[in-house]
């Protein structure tokens, strides 16, 4: 569907998802907070709790990364909205300098009743040294 043809909501939607990521590329994954509804249920298998203590440990995997990878770089590849779920691809790299020095990708949901987001999923992938496929990870 073209970006003309969405409704003003998903495009909202779709803002809000990136601007939550964007706050937690600069590690300010507690002023995204205010995206999600109190009860937000997360899917991440590692993490138990609310977003709340999702957020908490993504912050202390933050700080932990950055003493670890001073150069890393975080990017939104491309997002998706549909209905009340916008998808997310995004890419950490360890040395933004060296893109074969591995890192992660992420596809992050979201789904939204009205204009908070009510359940979260993300799903992390390792990048290799040295890929492979050279298409690369993305």
């Amino acid at each position: 569907m073209s970006q003309l043809m969405r409704s003003d909501p998903e495009i909202n939607r779709k803002n809000m998802a990136l601007e939550f990521l964007r706050l937690a590329g600069l590690g300010k994954f507690k002023d995204g907070l205010r995206f999600f509804s109190p009860d937000c249920k997360t899917h991440n298998p590692y993490f138990s709790g609310s977003i709340e203590q999702l957020t908490d440990a993504m912050v202390q995997a933050n700080a932990k990364g950055k003493a670890q990878y001073p150069n890393a770089e975080f990017t939104v590849k491309r997002a998706l909205a549909d209905g009340d779920y916008v998808a997310v691809q995004t890419n950490l790299l360890n040395d933004k300098n060296q893109p074969a020095a591995g890192g992660l990708r992420q596809m992050h949901l979201f789904r939204f009743e009205g204009d908070k987001i009510v359940e979260y999923w993300d799903i992390t992938q390792q990048i290799p040294l040295g890929l492979p496929n050279s298409a690369g990870a993305f």
